[in-house]
């Protein structure tokens, strides 16, 4: 079970947005790999939370100001 784990984290290593270009010029990750990687990724739109119209920032509610 752990190893079924492992092999996923190192997967999601591997596809790391911020190590992508790094793993496929050390021939780790093909460029085909990462993009069938990027079809099977599902869509988060619907987590999004909209904008809010004016934010708060609090800078205003500082002790002092």
């Amino acid at each position: 079970m752990s190893s079924t784990r492992d092999a996923d984290a190192k997967a999601h290593r591997l596809f790391d947005v911020r190590t992508i270009e790094r793993n496929i010029k050390k021939g780790l990750v093909t460029r085909k790999d990462y993009e069938k990687h990027l079809k099977g990724l599902g869509d988060s739109a619907e987590k999004v939370a909209p904008p809010e119209e004016h934010p708060d920032d609090d800078a205003d509610d500082l002790p002092g100001e």
